[in-house]
């Protein structure tokens, strides 16, 4: 369970269980955090939450704390594994994050970054990053270190286009890109073999790779609302897919591969204007919406 470092007396049994120099860090980040609410201040109650083992800060939560950059105490709890900086107004950070060598959960949400910190791609124990709700309009090529990355959240910003360089993303299982301004996906998106999960809704796609095809664990994909005018035959490749979302784009038809989607279980094509439905998509199996 998070604790607030408020209820912390000198001689409670939290700082007992704290060493002293982790404790030292805390009472910094929290007057600094402090000054920083002053004059939004409704009650005594701190914003800082966090989590501890064997006398070491593990998990941290910053959350809404009027942050325009990252305290640089932050980077001093070594043994940091998750931190959250979400609604700030962070606009960078950092290369001193490598020092959080065993960081494996980043999120930096609601925030003001302009571009995709390539100081996070050197992190290379990260497991699930979360960038949404940004005004990011660019991905440095170096996010292919993140050989570990599980989930990828970048739903909401500014990006138009996405690196070759995310075929290096071997671990990526789900991949949120909702609310961007993608005009196309780099060939290199079929690379991520994974891959169970991507929701790409709201962009400005006008195909996607053939590529895709190879993505054989892809459960569930939303390509609704973009500027969809085909389909590559090679998506009858996704044996894995339950769930695929089309509806909102300027589809006449469908490829006859889609036949060969034999683990699909809904498929949304209102608002396209599909001329006709394929037979094999029209059974009990199938919800179409």
């Amino acid at each position: 369970m998070m604790k607030d470092i408020r209820t912390l007396k000198i001689d409670s049994g939290n700082v007992e269980s704290l060493n002293s120099q982790e404790y030292s860090k805390l009472i910094e980040l929290e007057n600094l955090i402090n000054n920083n609410l002053e004059k939004d201040r409704v009650d005594d109650s701190s914003r800082i939450y966090f989590e501890h083992e064997n006398g070491e800060i593990v998990n941290l939560s910053l959350v809404s704390c009027r942050l325009s950059s990252v305290p640089s105490v932050v980077w001093e709890f070594a043994m940091l594994r998750d931190l959250d900086l979400d609604r700030n107004a962070i606009e960078n950070v950092p290369d001193t994050i490598e020092k959080l060598k065993f960081l494996e959960v980043l999120s930096i949400s609601d925030n003001k970054l302009r571009a995709f910190p390539e100081s996070l791609t050197k992190v290379t124990s990260l497991k699930s990053l979360n960038l949404a709700n940004n005004n990011i309009v660019s991905v440095p090529s170096s996010i292919g270190n993140l050989k570990h990355l599980s989930h990828l959240a970048l739903t909401n910003n500014r990006l138009e286009t996405l690196p070759e360089s995310i075929e290096g993303l071997k671990s990526l299982k789900t991949f949120r890109l909702r609310d961007n301004q993608l005009k196309y996906l780099p060939e290199s998106f079929g690379s991520l073999k994974s891959l169970e999960e991507s929701t790409i809704r709201n962009n400005r796609l006008k195909t996607i790779p053939a590529s895709i095809g190879n993505l054989k664990n892809m459960s569930y994909f939303d390509l609704a609302n973009n500027r969809l005018e085909q389909l590559p035959s090679e998506i009858g490749g996704l044996e894995s897919l339950r769930s695929l979302g089309l509806d909102g784009n300027k589809l006449k038809e469908l490829p006859a591969s889609i036949a060969n989607l034999k683990s699909l279980r809904k498929i949304q094509l209102r608002g396209n204007p599909l001329e006709s439905i394929p037979d094999a998509l029209i059974k009990e199996s199938i919800d179409i919406v």
